[in-house]
């Protein structure tokens, strides 16, 4: 089986996109006999990060900004388009992998023949998605029209679409025609590398136990869009629920580049450690009592999430991150809300499991390694490509 994977993600990068298509690479070129992925080249190496086995065929994108903005009104929103064509035929591969249906737009139905198989691996809705992370003003409007339209025709012509998680299927599935849409498959995520990624077991905390000086955690790109409009509604409108039942605890919040916003916001709270651009953001995760994840905007699965649960922390959540993360519900170490209301209700039932020392931090690591192992979401998806007769 010979498989060509197109991604407009940056591999090198530390986003969460880019760390799930990393894991979506791999894990086909795990099961292909051989396997290339065309890539968005930036001049930084991505031998590290990529399956050894994988063909790496960097793509630069040499447009001056005024030229790329032309390229969005034209319905060009990737930089394969000239190539695509030949590089299929050069190729001549089983099987066409769009790492996002944006990948795909203007040459899905172009490149169509008999015996080419075409999956189409979708990260989020994304008009859901682009909601909470807004394109430039300059282009928004062509790009989110050609965005839309490249998902429609990738969900109703691929001979496969795979979703992160079940509220993605449900969307593509409203949105445009279960009547019209081809198999849609939830795939979920998983750690992009064997083995050196697994959640480690035997770190200091074993129980996590109710105590008055618990740390809680927030981590993410602190001066984004969808950061800016999750993580300063919830300091103002959640946190000080939070501090009436535990008014000696403390609150991490670390990431990327904080805007001002964010570091005023904090100031406003003694109780509150922010943490700006930390080498080593699993560390200071582990350190921590629960991990919070406030992200109410979005689509697809918050990959950070998997940063707390890694580490062995009951995660308290909103509603819209919590996608994909069933499991962890149903094993009673996510803890819900939507609001005010229900975030009191939510924090209750943690501290309820914190009294009965419910909360094992191996447990919660086992759970995770069964779920986004890396060899766990090899044999999902080898599983889904035998039962969809795709070889």
């Amino acid at each position: 089986m010979k498989v060509l994977i197109f991604t407009h993600h940056y591999l090198d990068d530390n986003s969460g996109g880019s760390f799930a298509s990393r894991a979506y690479i791999n894990a086909f070129t795990e099961i292909a006999d051989l396997a290339m992925v065309m890539y968005p080249d930036r001049g930084i190496p991505i031998v590290d990060f990529i399956h050894t086995k994988c063909i790496l065929k960097g793509v630069k994108y040499e447009r001056s900004n005024i030229g790329k903005v032309i390229d969005y009104y034209r319905g060009r929103i990737h930089r394969y388009t000239d190539i695509m064509v030949t590089q299929i035929e050069e190729f001549n591969p089983d099987i066409v992998v769009f790492d996002n249906s944006r990948t795909s737009a203007g040459m899905l139905e172009m490149i169509k023949k008999p015996g080419l198989k075409i999956i189409t691996i979708h990260h989020n809705y994304e008009l859901e998605y682009y909601k909470g992370t807004k394109p430039f003003i300059a282009w928004r409007i062509p790009f989110l029209h050609y965005v839309k339209e490249a998902e429609r025709i990738a969900v109703q012509c691929s001979d496969l679409s795979l979703t992160l998680t079940d509220e993605d299927k449900s969307l593509l599935q409203i949105h445009y025609d279960p009547k019209k849409t081809k198999n849609i498959v939830r795939l979920g995520c998983f750690e992009s590398v064997p083995d050196s990624t697994l959640a480690k077991k035997g770190n200091v905390k074993v129980n996590h136990t109710l105590t008055k000086d618990l740390c809680f955690v927030i981590t993410g790109t602190l001066g984004s869009y969808q950061t800016e409009v999750s993580v300063l509604p919830f300091l103002e409108n959640e946190y000080p629920e939070l501090l009436k039942v535990f008014p000696g605890s403390k609150l991490v919040i670390a990431g990327r580049n904080p805007s001002l916003k964010m570091i005023n916001a904090c100031a406003n709270y003694p109780s509150i450690k922010l943490i700006s651009n930390p080498e080593n953001m699993q560390e200071i995760i582990e350190q921590a009592d629960v991990y919070i994840c406030p992200t109410c905007v979005g689509g697809g699965l918050k990959l950070r999430i998997m940063d707390g649960l890694k580490a062995g922390l009951p995660v308290l959540t909103h509603a819209v991150s919590a996608r994909g993360y069933d499991e962890f519900d149903k094993a009673n170490c996510m803890f819900v809300y939507e609001n005010k209301a229900s975030f009191i209700l939510s924090l209750n039932a943690l501290i309820t499991q914190l009294k009965q020392g419910n909360l094992n931090s191996d447990r919660i690591k086992n759970l995770y390694n069964s779920v986004f192992l890396f060899e766990s979401g090899v044999r999902r998806l080898r599983d889904i490509l035998n039962q969809n007769e795709i070889k």
